[in-house]
C-alpha cells in the first residue's frame, strides 16, 4: 500500500487545501465510525488543517495522525520530530477536535520499515519513546499499521503494555490488509486470526485495507468473506477505502461506495464503519474541501442523504448575468462539477445573488462555493462580500462581512437565525482586477 510514499507523490502534484469556518462536531447514526487518516499536513508548503472536519459538522469520529516512525535515534512524524514548529498548529487543531468529541490516535509504521522490527527486537529501548509520544500529545489511542515482519509474541507484548500503561479506555486498532482477516494475504508477519483469539479483548477494531490490490468496496463481497469466517464481528471491522484515485489503486466512485456502505449497514446492524486513506485530497471536495468525504460517509451509513440544503433549486435572482448560461439558478442547482458555465457569473457594477427559501425557516449555516471549487483558478475566488438575511425581502440584516477571502469554499455559522431570504453582496469579485463574480453554489442548512 505504501502509505507514506503515495501521500508524498500525491502531495507533489495536487494543489493546496483550504479550511472552512466553524460549525459544530457531530456523530454518525448508531455510532458507525467515520475514520480519517491524516498524513499529509502540508501541500506545496500550505498547512492542511483537519479541523474543517468538525467545523463543518461532518460526523467524523476518529482522526489518525501520522505516520509515526521509531527511527534509531529519534521519533519522527513523517520526516520531522513531532515537536517541530511546523506541527504546532496541527496539534492545537487536533486538541480542539478532541474537545468536541473526536478521538485522535497516531498511526505507527506504514510503508516505512523498521518501527515494528525495533519494537520486536529491542522493546525496552523503543517502547518508552512511543509511550512518551502518547503522553506528551494526549493521544486517545494508537493505530498499529504493521507492514513489515513482526512476531506473534512481539505484537502481543506491545498490546499488553499499551493496555497496562493507558488502561482499557485507550483505543488500540490495527490496519491489516483485508485478506489478512479472511485467511488470505498478509503484510504483518503474525497471524491476525491468532491475534484476535489471544488479544481480541484488548483490540478495539481493525481498519481493514480494501485497496491497493488487497480488495475493493465496489461490493460487499470482501467484507462478507471476513464476517463469514465467524471470528471477527462486524463491529470490529472498519472498511478502509482510498478517498482519491491518485492515492492508490482500488478507488471506488462515491455513488458506488455509498451504495456498498448502505448495503453493509443493512446486512450488519453493528457494522464498524469506514476509514479513508487519506484526508488532504478526499473527493468529492478534493483539496479545496476534503472534509466533504466524511460528511458523505456519515450520510451513507445513516440511511439519509445528509444535511438538507434549504437553497437547493429555490428561486434565485441576481445582478445581470455574464451570459444566458450563467444565471443565478446555476448557484442553487446542487452542482459545482458541470464545467465553467455551472455557476452564477455577473459583471454588473453592483453584484449580488439572492435566494428565496420559500418561507421563513431556521438556518444554522451557509456554505458558498467560489471559483476554484468549480475547477477555475483560485485567483478568481471571491475576495470580499457580505452575507445578509431577511424575512420579507426588504429589511436586511448583515450576518457576515468578509474582506480578504482566498478559499474555494467558505462556511458561515448562523446562531438563532430564522430567515426566508439570503443575499450575497459581492464587493471584490476576485483576487485580481478581473471584474467578474463567480459563485458556483450557495447552500443553506
Amino acid at each position: 500500500m505504501l502509505r507514506k510514499a503515495m501521500a508524498l507523490v500525491a502531495a507533489a502534484v495536487l494543489g493546496s487545501a483550504v479550511v472552512a469556518a466553524p460549525a459544530q462536531a457531530g456523530t454518525t447514526a448508531d455510532s458507525k465510525r467515520v475514520v480519517v487518516y491524516y498524513q499529509t499536513q502540508y501541500v506545496n508548503g500550505v498547512y492542511v488543517s483537519p479541523k474543517a472536519l468538525t467545523d463543518n459538522n461532518t460526523g467524523v469520529t476518529n482522526v489518525l495522525v501520522g505516520a509515526i516512525h521509531l527511527d534509531p535515534d529519534v521519533v519522527h512524524l513523517n520526516d520531522d520530530p513531532p515537536d517541530a514548529a511546523k506541527f504546532t498548529q496541527m496539534w492545537a487543531d487536533l486538541h480542539a477536535m478532541q474537545a468536541v468529541g473526536v478521538k485522535v490516535s497516531a498511526f505507527v509504521g506504514g510503508a516505512a520499515q523498521g518501527s515494528f522490527q525495533r519494537l520486536d527486537t529491542d522493546f525496552d529501548t523503543y517502547y518508552p519513546r512511543l509511550k512518551n509520544l502518547v503522553t506528551t500529545y494526549g493521544l486517545d489511542g494508537l493505530d498499529l499499521d504493521v507492514e513489515e515482519s513482526m512476531s506473534q509474541a512481539g505484537i502481543n507484548r506491545l498490546i499488553d503494555q499499551l493496555t497496562t500503561d493507558f488502561g482499557t479506555g485507550f483505543i488500540i486498532t490495527l490496519a491489516p490488509v483485508a485478506p489478512a482477516l479472511s485467511g488470505g494475504g498478509n503484510l504483518s508477519g503474525f497471524n491476525y486470526e491468532t491475534l484476535e483469539r489471544d488479544r481480541g479483548a484488548k483490540i478495539d477494531w481493525y481498519n481493514a485495507q480494501f485497496y491497493c490490490g488487497w480488495g475493493s468496496m465496489s461490493s460487499t463481497t470482501g467484507y462478507d468473506n471476513i464476517i463469514s469466517r465467524g471470528l471477527f464481528p462486524a463491529s470490529k471491522v472498519v472498511a478502509g477505502v482510498v478517498t482519491n484515485s491518485a492515492n492508490c489503486s482500488g478507488y471506488v466512485p462515491l455513488s458506488t461506495l455509498k451504495s456498498t456502505l448502505g448495503s453493509l449497514v443493512a446486512k450488519y446492524p453493528t457494522f464498524g464503519g469506514v476509514d479513508g486513506w487519506e484526508y488532504f485530497n478526499s473527493d468529492p471536495g478534493g483539496t479545496t474541501a476534503p472534509w466533504q468525504w466524511a460528511r458523505e460517509m456519515t450520510s451513507a451509513m445513516s440511511g439519509s442523504t445528509g444535511p438538507v440544503d434549504l437553497a437547493l433549486n429555490k428561486p434565485a435572482t441576481g445582478s445581470a448575468s455574464c451570459n444566458t448560461s450563467e444565471t443565478p439558478a446555476k448557484a442553487v442547482n446542487g452542482s459545482v462539477t458541470g464545467g465553467n458555465s455551472d455557476k452564477f457569473c455577473s459583471l454588473a457594477a453592483s453584484k449580488f445573488l439572492q435566494v428565496d427559501l420559500g418561507s421563513s425557516v431556521p438556518v444554522s449555516s451557509v456554505e458558498i462555493s467560489h471559483a476554484s471549487a468549480g475547477g477555475e483558478s483560485a485567483s478568481y475566488n471571491t475576495r470580499a462580500y457580505t452575507l445578509q438575511t431577511s424575512t420579507n425581502g426588504t429589511t436586511w440584516t448583515t450576518r457576515a462581512t468578509v474582506t480578504n477571502n482566498t478559499a474555494a469554499v467558505t462556511t458561515h455559522t448562523l446562531s438563532g437565525v430564522t430567515t426566508r431570504y439570503l443575499r450575497l453582496n459581492i464587493t471584490t469579485p476576485t483576487q485580481t482586477t478581473d471584474p467578474a463574480t463567480r459563485i458556483y453554489e450557495l447552500k443553506a442548512f
